[in-house]
């Protein structure tokens, strides 16, 4: 047992030899039934037991991994930095090395990630189509909305005391970012809208969203900032917060303070940095919510962290603007880890693939098959 402490602290410090490791591997392997030691491995692999736990028994190393059984997808260290994959597929099975042979990904044709793109329609109803490559000056009245790639910039110019809306619209497979007349910076998900005047005026700040937006908003004290998102609304004077509205409803606040009411219910909750408010017929307050996943996308990231496979198929649905078409149900697999949304959809799902599961890819349509 004193030589798995020391072999197991060497590992975590990355000082181990490949001799050492492989004395590692054969501990755990000798002193375990064989499906027991798969997700004890893996644990070890994926580094999930931490040094602490290194001065403890491996019974209870084994105790406290087998109560909580995830199932991962991630890239992972082995030995001398070697990238390999962790696969955990549902009941407790970890798959650790290379994908089997009989795992295949049939790309007939690729599909690109998404990228910066996006429509805005202005407020006499026309509408002016946003990519990357863009930078123009749009005028209206005397307002000016400049495009430098993938953000829009307003002003902040007088409009005469017309209060027009614009709309910004992100199809899937599409981003975008704006900053509004007030200096407020928006980050918009595909699939989503964000509708605002092209200049604020009076005493209150307001704009209306759908699907997944990111809000640092400027601190105004004389005019506070609301977003309404369905039938929730988020009232701010200057903080971080991420609205996510393509299922359900629910409010993540990392810097600051906002206040989240529901229009139907009437009810209202007020969070602190590192809670999230949830939606539904009431309103559920969260404490410590997984922000590195609920922030993945704005810093270019799939987290695929405890994700189901159909929550997986979906986002990459609203990135790569495919349909997903299950042939023979939908395979039982969580997934973790994280994975760049600038790979092709190829790429992706090579990283996704399992011996279980097929994909192959026609078009825009991703097939699954079990």
């Amino acid at each position: 047992m004193q030589d798995f402490k020391i072999l197991f602290q060497k590992y975590l410090d990355e000082t181990i030899s490949p001799e050492e490791f492989a004395q590692l591997e054969a501990f755990i392997r000798n002193n375990y039934p064989a499906q027991e030691a798969e997700v004890l491995w893996g644990e070890v692999l994926a580094n999930r037991v931490y040094a602490a736990d290194a001065e403890h028994d491996l019974d209870a190393i084994f105790k406290d991994i087998t109560k909580r059984r995830p199932v991962r997808l991630g890239w992972i260290k082995y030995a001398a930095a070697a990238a390999i994959i962790v696969l955990v597929v549902t009941g407790g099975l970890y798959r650790f090395s290379q994908p089997s042979p009989e795992a295949k990904t049939l790309a007939v044709q690729d599909v690109a990630p998404g990228g910066n793109k996006a429509m805005l329609t202005l407020a006499d109803g026309s509408v002016v189509t946003l990519d990357s490559t863009g930078n123009q000056v749009i005028q209206q009245g005397g307002i000016a909305v400049k495009q430098a790639g993938g953000q829009l910039i307003y002003d902040g110019g007088s409009n005469e005391g017309v209060i027009s809306f614009n709309t910004l619209t992100t199809p899937k497979g599409g981003q975008f970012q704006v900053r509004l007349s007030d200096g407020t910076r928006v980050w918009m998900n595909a699939a989503s809208t964000l509708r605002y005047p092209t200049t604020f005026s009076g005493r209150e700040r307001k704009v209306e969203v759908t699907g997944e937006v990111y809000f640092e908003v400027v601190k105004d004290a004389a005019r506070p900032f609301e977003v309404q998102a369905g039938n929730m609304k988020v009232e701010v004077l200057g903080t971080h917060f991420n609205i996510n509205a393509y299922d359900g409803l629910s409010t993540t606040l990392l810097e600051g303070a906002v206040k989240v009411s529901g229009l139907q219910n009437g009810k209202h909750v007020i969070l602190q940095p590192g809670q999230q408010a949830q939606l539904s017929d009431d309103i559920k307050v969260v404490g410590n919510p997984d922000v590195d996943k609920i922030m993945a996308w704005k810093n270019g990231l799939f987290n695929f962290e405890g994700a189901s496979f159909k929550e997986v198929m979906q986002e990459l649905e609203r990135w790569y603007d495919i349909e997903v078409v299950y042939a023979g149900g939908v395979p039982d697999i969580r997934f973790g880890g994280e994975l760049s949304r600038n790979k092709s959809l190829a790429g992706l799902i090579e990283a996704l693939r399992d011996a279980e599961v097929h994909f192959e890819i026609k078009g825009r349509q991703l097939i699954v098959r079990k």
